[in-house]
């Protein structure tokens, strides 16, 4: 019995300790962007806006554009035109999010019990 009971209490806890809830997704253990492009993107070329913070292995900012055609382009952070494009960048991100999260409200009041008008009428009994 108590064999099994450890058994147990070790499979729980090695179950936990692999389960992918906290845990950190690491892209490498070297910076992905060795040179930055001096001159910015066109908004309008942009697929997306991969921002990267320091980590232990690499301890610079990165900002990776990839492009409509498939290329990726390392952004220099902490120039002003790339800093205007982030905010632009995001402000599009949290537009597409409000209307699709307000399609996804209408959706569910198309689903909701119908107006008391689009009832059928009953006969009231007494």
């Amino acid at each position: 019995m108590k064999k099994r009971d450890t058994c147990l209490l070790l499979s729980i806890i090695f179950l936990t300790l692999i389960g992918a809830q906290g845990i950190i997704m690491m892209r490498n253990r070297r910076c992905s962007c060795i040179d930055t492009s001096k001159n910015t993107v066109n908004p309008r070329s942009l697929k997306d806006l991969k921002q990267f913070p320091p980590t232990n292995f690499c301890a610079k900012r990165e900002v990776i554009a990839v492009l409509k055609n498939g290329k990726e382009t390392c952004l220099n952070p902490d120039s002003e035109k790339v800093k205007k494009l982030i905010k632009e960048w995001e402000k599009k991100v949290n537009q597409k999010k409000k209307q699709k999260k307000g399609e996804k409200n209408k959706k569910n009041r198309k689903g909701l019990k119908p107006k008391t008008s689009q009832l059928p009428h009953q006969k009231k009994t007494t």
